[in-house]
């Protein structure tokens, strides 16, 4: 699709056309909505689901600036995307760069968001450590290494063991590899160089109001469980695992017969309201 504003943007969809849409987005650096569709697969019979590519990755337009992949510009993008699919809200979630864009757009567009689903979405700026990295691993992208960049890069975030196993797959690993060489050096830099710079932007999630729910994992690096919980603890009523399983445990509890009738008695239920 191409956008009001001339950018060209590329998406997957799955499921069911006339169901709730949920706006699936992948991860920084080297991701791309490919890596997402296995997500919701068990959800696809009651959703609509939609994978964007967001500027800079996979098959959407890229840019050769830094200041041109910031959270308010991929935000933008799918605002006007979703208003030529026709839907004005829907429910928005993703992993990494793509938690942290739906917080972002929960807060700064509250309209359009239904509810999120953030999975280790980082409303900070980088750790030294992350930004050291980069610092090392920058020449590979300047010298145009683009394969040994995305193997360092996944290295790093899932481990040895799921990039041999993509590499096991000459098939699939050659599809994900081969999306970046549709990067000129100067656009994967500036992409890059976006990611590292990013600043702490955490109080703005204090004006998320819908339905959140924030999920870490537990040997995660960035953020690290702790981190996620500061966003859970910023957003007014954001439910986080640990509350669904408080939720559950409390309705093992046995609630006493004589409770209802005082409620009914005391007008504080209808006489005809159902109760165990």
């Amino acid at each position: 699709m191409t956008l009001p504003t001339g950018v060209r943007l590329h998406w997957r969809e799955a499921g069911d056309p006339g169901s709730p849409a949920v706006v699936w987005i992948h991860g920084g650096s080297v991701e791309d909505s490919s890596f997402m569709l296995p997500d919701l697969e068990p959800f696809l019979p009651r959703i609509r689901a939609l994978f964007p590519d967001t500027r800079g990755h996979g098959l959407s337009q890229k840019f050769e600036r830094a200041e041109d992949y910031t959270y308010p510009e991929k935000g933008r993008d799918l605002l006007l995307w979703l208003d030529g699919l026709g839907i004005g809200a829907a429910v928005w979630g993703g992993a990494s760069m793509g938690g942290a864009l739906s917080l972002w757009a929960a807060a700064h567009h509250p309209e359009r968001v239904l509810a999120l689903v953030s999975i280790s979405g980082p409303p900070f700026a980088p750790p030294e450590s992350e930004q050291q990295w980069w610092s090392r691993h920058r020449p590979l992208v300047a010298a145009g290494r683009f394969d040994d960049f995305f193997d360092a890069n996944i290295r790093l975030r899932m481990g040895e063991e799921v990039l041999a196993r993509l590499k096991a797959r000459p098939d699939r690993y050659a599809e994900v590899t081969g999306r970046l060489e549709r990067h000129s050096v100067a656009s994967l830099l500036a992409l890059l160089d976006e990611t590292y710079a990013r600043t702490d932007w955490l109080a703005d999630c204090a004006r998320i109001r819908c339905p959140a729910l924030i999920i870490a994992g537990a040997e995660d690096q960035f953020p690290t469980v702790e981190m996620s919980a500061r966003v859970a603890a910023v957003i007014p009523g954001a439910f986080k695992p640990e509350h669904v399983r408080a939720n559950l445990e409390l309705m093992r509890h046995e609630i006493p017969a004589a409770l209802w009738h005082e409620l009914k008695q005391e007008g504080l239920l209808r006489k005809d309201a159902p109760t165990p």
